[in-house]
């Protein structure tokens, strides 16, 4: 038996399968097809995580506003973020716009004045230094001004009027007290209710509660600040002399209520 060499046996195989000759065909046309070769593609860098590394920040992208939220802030860390560059935004475009509140004006200031009247019309000062063996310049009623009215204490209880409107005339001299914030309304109920507790008219006492008393009171209540002094002291000072000892029971008695004021009440400040 003849041994078949391979180009029998290709014969044979290309007999039997009528495709394996176009098979041998298309695989010798491709590789004879000129190949490129592939340039490996260079793997990206890994990018660090904001928050790791020395350089972590520099991932990030930069701008004039932002800043990067933190890994582990979740939803709540984008919702921060969100908002500052929302702010950034905002004040960019300009300041924000005043609250009305801001816009409201500053409360007004009243003037609140001392006026000062000596009683004796000049007198004490003459006659004190031989009489009570020291020298006393005045005797000394005051009153409020405030509200472009005056307001004083006496006997008769809490009274107002025009300034310098009493039949004393007009005061030997005024003292600048400051201003206040407290407005008319509120002025008058608590001059009411002065008038209903401590400065009724049954209350006044020449030495011990008199006019200088209420004004002393008011000022503070009005600007915080006293009323001078030499007109508080000047009781004290009668007293501490062998006269006014031996004049006191006569002069306890003694009320002074200036007239052409308007006594106050409750319902309408003035009566």
């Amino acid at each position: 038996m003849t041994t078949p060499t391979p180009d029998d046996r290709a014969c044979r195989t290309r007999g039997a399968f009528p495709g394996y000759g176009l098979a041998r065909q298309s695989r010798a046309l491709f590789s004879t097809r000129k190949t490129f070769p592939l340039k490996p593609i260079a793997a990206a860098a890994p990018q660090p995580r904001p928050g790791e590394g020395s350089n972590a920040l520099s991932a990030w992208p930069r701008s004039s506003s932002s800043v990067p939220p933190s890994p582990d802030a979740g939803c709540y860390g984008r919702a921060t973020h969100a908002q500052r560059e929302r702010s950034s935004v905002t004040s960019r475009s300009g300041p924000p716009a005043p609250s009305p509140a801001s816009m409201e004006p500053p409360p007004a200031l009243h003037p609140v004045k001392l006026y000062v009247y000596d009683l004796s019309k000049g007198m004490a000062r003459r006659l004190s230094p031989l009489m009570l063996g020291k020298q006393l310049d005045g005797i000394w009623h005051t009153s409020i001004i405030v509200h472009k009215d005056e307001f004083f204490y006496g006997s008769g209880g809490i009274s107002s009027c025009a300034p310098g409107g009493t039949l004393l005339g007009p005061p030997d001299s005024v003292v600048d007290l400051g201003n206040t914030e407290v407005t008319e309304e509120i002025f008058l109920e608590y001059l009411s209710s002065l008038g209903e507790s401590m400065f009724r008219g049954e209350s006044y006492n020449l030495f011990e509660h008199n006019c200088n008393t209420f004004s002393n009171e008011v000022a503070q209540f009005l600007t915080g600040k006293k009323i001078p002094s030499y007109i508080t002291d000047l009781p004290s000072e009668v007293l501490a002399t062998p006269f006014g000892q031996a004049l006191r029971p006569l002069l306890d008695s003694i009320q002074i209520q200036p007239p052409g004021g308007n006594t106050f009440s409750r319902h309408n400040g003035q009566s």
